[in-house]
């Protein structure tokens, strides 16, 4: 099953399927089970799908992604809006939620030890 996200008339991102690198989880039947989205980024490059998986808690960014940007202007405005509003920093392309991403699951290993 694909996953769609969209912000409507900023951006959208499909990811056609999905499996944990760590544990081998597909999503089921369905194809989506058992994987949260919380931790997807909106960027200026668009929405980077981050996804944790519910079987073994990994973090990850399915390497498929398609990325579309409908207006990059107010993409943009809204970004910084938001970092604004939140007071979170600009993620501002793939590389920054990768990294963000790396760092998620370093704190999990050393949490565990």
């Amino acid at each position: 099953m694909s996953l769609k996200f969209r912000l409507k008339g900023l951006a959208e991102t499909f990811v056609e399927n999905v499996t944990c690198p760590c544990c081998g989880h597909d999503g089921g039947e369905q194809g989506d089970q058992g994987f949260l989205t919380d931790h997807t980024k909106v960027t200026y490059q668009g929405i980077i799908v981050v996804i944790e998986c519910a079987t073994c808690t990994h973090v990850f960014i399915p390497a498929k992604q398609k990325h579309g940007i409908i207006n990059s202007g107010r993409l943009r405005d809204a970004v910084d809006n938001d970092s604004m509003n939140t007071g979170q920093p600009v993620m501002l392309d793939l590389q920054a939620v990768s990294l963000e991403v790396e760092k998620m699951n370093a704190e999990k290993t050393l949490s565990v030890h």
